[in-house]
């Protein structure tokens, strides 16, 4: 068995630890010793079930590989010169190094150009979520601050050029640096090679269009078409973005209705189908991006869907299995699918860190 060390105690290490655990088992020959922590304070104790230990300890036991959770590149570095002070350097890897190994025993005898692509890219690079699909340079947007309403926002600019606040959380996490606040990468997934993309060429939308936009987070991409649409269907049930949203919409009332529920395939007082609430405008392009629930939703739309000639870009990455099944859905109600190109990661679901398992990133519907 190999001896395996985890460095960090925060929010990372709570979030990923369990998930790591299930790609080490998968991968075998692996045993967890302990977590390790430059704390002193909590050396000692226990964390998500491991005991806590000081980086010294790595003079005395034999450690074959130590993953540091810690997001910032940053602190990884840093904490990475460290640890090199005390094994070889090829021991120290990132939380997600353990994907990285099951990637490559998964798809290395696959006949998939970007499968092996991308095999090739983090054998020099660390997993992502995108890995090496997007290449666009990062972005990003002043963060400003609207003493009437108490809220942060950035300038955004719509599809027809107007400049319009965008507005965030009072306590959202933003970047900092010298001393400003920005949002990193706002578009980032939206751009050119991104398998992310809900709009791609002969797939986009006309003035005039009815959008029914399900996970809106911020609002960028409803905001984006605010002024050409006819009307616009926001679904959002997170309550950290309903204020944000109703601020950045506040001008646009007249064609603009946020519905503050989970779409679903039944109706209740948490959750909605969109067949409920859109009952009698015609409908010209559907996104959905809601973690997971998307197949449940378009159950929820049947009549939408067959009453309309709807453009849908349905996000297919949340769960394994969901782009087949949307796309037989889809079919189902009359419509012709595809997907976009390239594969996503999806480092959130425990399934990815069970089965390794690339998926693309939204299936395209039309009549």
């Amino acid at each position: 068995m190999r001896n395996v060390y985890f460095f960090g105690l925060g929010y990372c290490a709570k979030y990923f630890i369990n998930k790591v655990k299930i790609a080490l088992k998968e991968l075998g020959d692996f045993q967890v010793l302990g977590i390790l922590d430059n704390n002193v304070n909590k050396v000692g104790t226990i964390f998500e079930g491991y005991k806590v230990y000081s980086p010294d300890i790595l003079k005395e036991v034999s450690c074959d590989l130590v993953l540091i959770f810690l997001m910032k590149e940053y602190s990884y570095k840093l904490v990475f010169q460290q640890l090199s002070n005390l094994i070889p350097k090829e021991c120290i890897h990132e939380f997600t190094f353990p994907m990285k190994l099951l990637l490559e025993k998964r798809y290395k005898n696959s006949t998939d150009a970007e499968i092996q692509e991308t095999l090739e890219y983090i054998s020099n690079h660390k997993v992502t979520v995108f890995n090496q699909f997007i290449k666009a340079d990062d972005t990003y947007d002043e963060v400003k601050w609207d003493p009437h309403i108490g809220l942060p926002y950035v300038d955004f600019r719509t599809v027809e050029g107007k400049k319009v606040p965008m507005y965030y959380p009072s306590h959202y996490d933003f970047i900092e640096r010298d001393g400003m606040r920005y949002v990193k990468n706002l578009l980032w997934e939206q751009s050119e090679g991104s398998p992310h993309l809900y709009i791609k060429p002969n797939h986009g939308i006309k003035d005039g269009d009815c959008i029914v936009d399900a996970g809106v987070c911020e609002g960028n991409f409803a905001l984006k078409y605010v002024d050409v649409a006819s009307h616009i269907y926001l679904f959002e049930m997170d309550p950290v973005w309903q204020e944000p949203l109703k601020y950045t919409f506040q001008n646009y009332e007249n064609k603009v209705t946020i519905i503050n529920k989970m779409l679903s395939d039944k109706t209740t007082n948490k959750m909605c189908r969109i067949d409920d609430i859109i009952t009698s405008q015609k409908v010209d392009f559907i996104k959905m991006d809601i973690e997971g629930a998307e197949l449940s939703a378009i159950h929820g739309a049947e009549r939408i869907f067959r009453r309309n000639n709807i453009k849908s870009s349905i996000c297919s990455y949340h769960r394994n299995g969901d782009e087949r099944a949307i796309r037989t859905q889809l079919e189902t109600y009359g419509y012709q699918t595809t997907v976009s190109e390239g594969y996503m990661l999806f480092l959130h679901d425990d399934e990815t860190w069970k089965k390794a398992d690339l998926r693309r990133g939204i299936v395209y519907g039309e009549r």
